[in-house]
């Protein structure tokens, strides 16, 4: 039963007109929320609507709410009295989580009356009180059904005290480890003071606890899957869940237990200040102030003496906090006390004496108390570190055993492997955690020896310790002995299965391989009887792996008790593995006990050899053999195994008995079938072999068909005639055959004969397809030559060889039409017939290569011509230079290149003969193939070849084309550069002369040098005019060079293409190109007539500045006269 089936409830009393429910901290975690989202309603009126209908509402609810408790209890209660009538008879309870579920439902339904009664409380609606009698009625209800249920449900497994304490201790607190100590937060002022340990019946908790309410539901009303399994044990993980709080010894809530685990609201000792009454005098002020003082200290003093350790992490914690705030108030005290001391001075006699005499006794009971709380703090603060390392330990411990004592040990949990990786996991953690272990267990060895105060807590921490230790290694031992019996036991069924199946399979395989009929084939049956044999040998070694299985059942232990859904029908023997103690029993290892219920698979019911009863973990027994059905299969596979060899020896004599037939069938088929043919290629000692083998194999198959199921007794004595009939029939083909052996003497001559005259004809044809199949030098022409002449040869050869041929085929006809009607004759007229087709064929075929061979060479010799003509013009092509800025050079290479042109188009012919020539060899020998299947691949390159140069012949012609093209339009570019430059240098040049000469002759008068002045803006004038004339000038120098240095790349480039075809390119030397000299001598024009624009332009500047000054000069002469 899993953990959330188990029922924690938590519910503090009622007083008169107050209601308090608590439970865990998850729950009172929610309280507070929703208090004060109430308040907020009831305060906002004017947003939520009436307050009297909103309480009116709340109280509805609360009314509905208790009814719906009442019906839940109503369930319990009849679920409860079904399971205690069960208890009676001995049958096994079945509403155990069902009555959990209904009694943690009534507590939710509880927890959220707390909110609604309050809520009323405070708004003083007129029926708060009743509601609140009638769900105090209904928390009344609820103690009394826990109370029934921890009366039924505790027979049988009530626990001792050590173990209740032990239960709740500090791994329980741990796992709830959200009980907080400032639990009041979630509940009003109003509420708190009014709680009574009065109205808490057996066991309530204290507000601020976060306790529950009754240890006797929680120690009782567990079912058996969560009961302790050893004593003393801690809860599994599902029931720490279940627990929380602080319970006595008997089962109660301690009152006092609860008031420590409280947060302490530490009176803090009163100012001076607050002392002062104008009817008292400062002394006694003074007095009353230190006194008061005094016996804070005292009071601080008793509650240090009084204070607890806590048994469990929540309680050790809080007490940590409490003392934490109780030492900072201590230590603020100093200031009070500085205080006092400050008031003594102000003291006036007597006084002041007595005042001394409390000052001195304050100061050494507070030295007293400071040492005391620093002390209780070091010891809480070693406490708290000791039980949370042990409470963390613990729950690990106890995390480990749950899944070991759960775990499926039965037939249906096949995958052992997986645990024990897990297992081996576990050892791995255990042995890492032994250290920790011994860590704490030496932490608590010191506190101890060290006289710490909590010795008891300790001490039970130290205990549960190493009993929880030990157990999980007492479970580990178990484990490892559930996975070899486990391991052997699935072992064991898997080698059943597979010995059955093999034997089954075999059984199987020998009636449908080995079943057989007269009909089935000798070599199949042949092999089939080599394979029974091997499967003998095979089969009688198999019998000790049987003897083995029957060996091993009766060691196998038994698994189905463990699956509780196999229910055992009488009690069984169980073997124990371990020590297991609880109150009601005590096993011992290796002691034999009785199972007497398996329904849980985790837990079994078990009688001790004491006759004891209780439930006890299932991984503590092991079911010893015998195992019924692994001792009832290993006898059927035996008895398989039986069957199976009498099913082989049944099968091996049939088959031997049909082979043995079929031998002797053979001998008599071949008998029937056998001629005077077959007669006359045996041996003489051959012939009586066959007799002999044809009585042997009848005595074989007499022996062997004695106990067959093929054959009868009619059978066996039907072939018995059979034989004597065959030995007959074969004296007589003996005798057929003398007289056909002199018609074979002459036969064998002939043929001879004809066989030797077809190998000189097959040696001829291997010689011309050698010769054919062997390329030639494509482009050798004295090797045709000299290949034409040896075929010339062999086909003088093939003839004398025809010749011979027709005097061999007279000879043959004669003898075939004298010759008897014998196989002879036939056989020699065809044997003839084939050679005289294969001389035909290889005369054809000689007479076409002989014919192709001739054919090949004009191609190769026009080929050769064609080339050489190619060859001359592209290299004329590749001779010519660079242009010459020349125009009569220029029309000198157009000449040229007209004249080429004129010779290539008289020198075509040459391509087209070697064409001819192609289409003729292709004739020739597409009829080879064709008639003989043998391809020419010298063809193919020599068609190959004429391309390239056809294509190559091309390229002159378009070569020559272009150059003539571009050489005309370089030729043009020339001319009109040349024109316009020769005009402009001549113009350039005169003005150059006649501007020094002006510039040597200038005038000295203002009227001579106002007409130069003239002249020379006239002749600037005339220079910009010269600007269209220049720019014209650039264009036709850049078309020439543009057109020059495309016609020399092409030039370049079809050097570089004939070179890549030839296999020595000339080294040919770089060509200085003219367009470069053009261009830079119109850029020398253009420098000298920017020179001269600049020239000009600055002369008529200095000109003018000149005239300025002479005219000047002129009018202030006459004027200074």
């Amino acid at each position: 039963m899993d953990g959330n089936l188990v029922y924690q409830s938590n519910i503090s009393s009622v007083s008169n007109s107050t209601l308090t429910s608590l439970g865990s901290h998850e729950n009172l975690g929610t309280t507070e929320p929703l208090l004060s989202s109430t308040t907020y309603f009831l305060n906002n009126n004017s947003v939520y609507g009436p307050r009297l209908e909103m309480l009116q509402q709340i109280a509805n609810r609360v009314q509905r709410d208790c009814v719906s408790g009442e019906d839940k209890l109503a369930l319990a209660r009849s679920a409860l009295q079904s399971d205690a009538k069960r208890l009676e008879s001995g049958i096994q309870f079945q509403n155990e989580a069902e009555i959990a579920g209904y009694l943690l439902e009534c507590e939710n339904i509880l927890r959220q009356q707390v909110v609604d009664i309050q809520v009323l409380l405070d708004g003083k609606f007129f029926l708060a009180d009743q509601l609140l009698q009638r769900v105090s009625k209904l928390r009344d209800d609820l103690l009394a059904m826990r109370n029934e249920c921890s009366s039924v449900y505790s027979k049988g497994r009530t626990l001792s005290t050590e173990q209740t304490k032990m239960m709740i201790s500090g791994i329980t607190q741990s796992l709830n480890s959200g009980f907080s100590s400032n639990l009041n937060a979630g509940l009003t002022p109003s509420l708190t003071p009014t709680l009574t340990p009065s109205l808490t019946p057996g066991g309530l908790a204290t507000p601020g606890t976060g306790t529950t309410f009754s240890s006797s539901l929680t120690q009782t009303c567990l079912p058996p899957s969560l009961t302790p399994v050893m004593t003393p044990g801690l809860q599994p993980g599902a029931l720490q869940a279940y627990m929380g709080g602080v319970v006595g010894a008997g089962g109660a809530v301690d009152p006092g237990a609860l008031q420590q685990l409280k947060l302490m609201q530490i009176r803090k000792p009163l100012l001076k200040s607050s002392m002062m009454d104008p009817n008292m005098t400062e002394e006694e002020v003074n007095m009353n102030f230190v006194q008061d003082l005094l016996n804070w200290v005292e009071e601080m003093q008793v509650q240090l003496d009084r204070g607890e350790w806590g048994s469990d992490l929540p309680s050790v914690e809080t007490h940590l906090e409490n003392h934490k705030s109780m030492h900072r108030a201590i230590e603020e005290f100093q200031m009070s006390l500085k205080e006092a001391k400050i008031s003594e001075i102000q003291m006036a006699q007597p006084v002041k004496n007595s005042y001394s005499d409390k000052l001195a006794k304050l100061e050494a009971q507070y030295g007293k108390l400071l040492n005391s709380s620093r002390t209780r703090q070091k010891n809480l603060e070693s406490l708290h570190d000791l039980v949370s390392r042990a409470t963390q330990e613990l729950i690990w411990l106890n995390e480990k055993e749950e899944e070991e004592v759960a775990f499926d040990w039965s037939e249906r949990n096949t995958n052992i492997s997986k645990k024990r990786d897990y297992h081996a996991e576990l050892m791995r953690e255990l042995d890492d955690k032994e250290a920790v272990i011994k860590s704490v267990q030496d932490k608590a060895e010191q506190l101890l020896g060290g006289n710490h105060p909590a010795r008891l807590t300790i001490e039970a921490y130290r205990a549960a310790m190493q009993t929880q230790w030990s157990w999980i290694l007492q479970l580990c031992s178990c484990v490892e002995q559930h996975l070899r019996d486990n391991a052997v036991y699935f072992e064991f069924f898997n080698d059943a299965k597979e010995s059955q199946d093999y034997l089954k399979n075999l059984q199987d395989a020998i009636q449908r391989k080995y079943g057989c009929d007269r009909s089935s084939s000798l070599h199949k049956l042949e092999d089939l009887v080599q394979e029974s044999m091997d499967e003998k040998e095979q089969l009688l070694q198999y019998r000790s792996t049987v003897a083995g299985l029957v060996g091993r059942a009766k060691s196998i232990i038994q698994l189905k008790p463990r699956n509780s859904d196999s229910p055992i029908r009488t009690s069984l023997p169980v073997k124990a593995i371990c020590d297991y103690r609880q109150i009601e029993i005590t096993i011992y290892k290796e002691d034999e006990c009785v199972l007497a219920n398996n329904s849980h698979r985790a837990k079994w019911k078990v009688i001790s050899p004491s006759g004891n009863e209780a439930m006890v973990p299932s991984v503590c027994f092991t079911v010893p053999p015998p195992n019924k059905e692994a001792v009832e299969l290993a006898s059927r596979i035996e008895q398989l195994y039986q069957n199976v060899l009498a099913l082989w020896h049944r099968s091996h004599v049939n088959m031997k008995s049909v082979v043995s037939w079929h031998y002797l069938m053979t001998d008599i088929k071949a008998i029937r079938n056998a001629n005077v043919a077959s007669i006359k290629t045996m041996l003489p000692g051959e012939h009586q072999q066959v007799l002999s083998n044809l009585q042997t194999h009848l005595d074989d198959f007499l022996e062997d068909s004695d106990e067959s199921e093929v054959f009868s007794m009619a059978d066996r004595a039907q072939l018995e005639r059979e034989v004597e009939a065959c030995k007959e029939y074969y004296e007589e083909l003996l005798r057929s055959a003398e007289r056909e052996e002199h018609e074979e003497s002459v036969y064998n001559l002939f043929i001879s004969e004809v066989r030797n005259f077809r190998m000189r004809l097959e040696g001829h044809e291997e010689r011309l397809i050698r010769q054919i199949r062997t390329p030639l030098d494509r482009d050798d022409l004295q090797e045709s030559v000299q290949r034409i002449a040896e075929q010339e040869m062999m086909q003088s050869e093939l003839d004398r060889l025809k010749a011979d041929l027709e005097t061999l085929k007279e000879k043959c006809e004669t003898f075939v039409s004298q010759a008897s009607a014998s196989l002879v004759a036939p056989t020699l007229s065809s044997e003839l017939n084939v050679l005289i087709h294969s001389m035909s064929q290889v005369y054809s075929m000689s007479s076409i290569y002989l014919e192709k061979l001739k054919t090949v060479s004009l191609v190769v010799k026009h080929s050769q011509a064609a080339e050489a003509l190619v060859k001359l013009y592209e290299a004329k092509l590749c001779e010519e230079d660079a242009v010459n800025a020349d125009i009569k050079a220029i029309e000198t290479v157009m000449s040229t290149l007209k004249q080429w042109r004129s010779e290539i188009d008289e020198k075509r012919e040459v391509f087209h003969d070697l064409e001819d020539e192609l289409q003729k060899a292709r004739a020739i020998s597409d009829r080879m193939f064709k008639t003989h299947n043998e391809r020419d691949f010298d063809l193919d390159w020599h068609k190959e070849k004429a391309d390239q140069l056809g294509e190559r012949w091309h390229n002159v012609h378009s070569q020559i084309e272009n150059r003539l093209r571009d050489l005309e339009g370089i030729g043009k570019s020339l001319k009109y550069y040349r024109d316009a430059y020769s005009s402009l240098d001549e113009w350039n040049r005169e003005m150059e002369e006649n501007q020094l000469k002006m510039q040597e002759n200038q005038p000295e008068d203002s009227k001579a040098l106002a007409e130069l002045l003239n002249q020379q803006k006239v002749l600037v004038s005339e220079i910009e005019q010269k600007q269209s004339r220049i720019e014209e000038c650039q264009k036709y120098s850049e078309q020439y060079s543009a057109g020059v240095k495309d016609y020399e790349l092409q030039l370049m480039t079809y050097r570089a293409m004939v070179d890549s075809q030839h296999k020595s390119p000339v080294k040919r030397r770089r060509m200085q190109s003219s367009s470069d000299a053009i261009l830079q001598e119109f850029m020398d024009l253009r420098t000298r007539y920017t020179a001269l624009v600049t020239l000009m332009t600055q002369y008529v500047k200095f000109a003018s500045e000149t005239l300025k000054r002479t005219e000047e000069e002129e009018v202030g002469g006459p004027a200074a006269g």
